[in-house]
């Protein structure tokens, strides 16, 4: 019962980061013109307009799988045998972290709401922000599928 609830609050906490992530993608795709027209005259533009999406992308697959996974453990886990229920709970927490790695090393130097940003781009910094709250949801995402793997050897499923 205990990870039962554990798992659930895993998808809960998935289901805020999908929040956060369609969020920021929406505040992104608002300044999709923009970036298409720099992209065609700025190799390092086209790059980091590469980038942005990928792991935007790469947060919501995360996200996905750490849903449907939690779900699934927590509502028929007792279905699966010892050794499936523990590689889920693996393969997702490999999963989230090297999501969380690959956002990191591309927003991690992309501070929001720094003095002097440039005009007009509220969204754009708002985007920043939910993508920096993402990558807090993916840590703790990360932390607790860590903490149910132990969890669950210690007490069994």
């Amino acid at each position: 019962m205990l990870l039962q609830i554990f798992h659930l609050a895993q998808a809960a906490l998935a289901a805020y980061g999908g929040q956060q992530s369609y969020i920021a993608i929406t505040n992104l795709r608002k300044y999709e013109e923009t970036t298409k027209k720099l992209a065609q005259v700025s190799d390092t533009a086209e790059y980091r307009r590469n980038n942005t999406y990928t792991t935007q992308a790469a947060g919501v697959a995360a996200l996905v799988l750490s849903f449907f996974v939690s779900l699934t453990l927590a509502l028929r886990g007792g279905v699966y045998g010892f050794l499936t229920r523990y590689i889920y709970q693996g393969v997702t927490a490999a999963a989230v972290f090297f999501a969380r790695g690959y956002m990191h090393n591309f927003w991690a130097d992309k501070t929001p709401g720094l003095k002097g940003a440039v005009p007009k781009m509220g969204d754009y910094d708002e985007a920043q922000r939910k993508t920096h709250e993402l990558l807090n949801v993916l840590d703790m995402l990360m932390a607790t599928w860590v903490a149910t793997f132990f969890v669950a050897l210690i007490i069994g499923y």
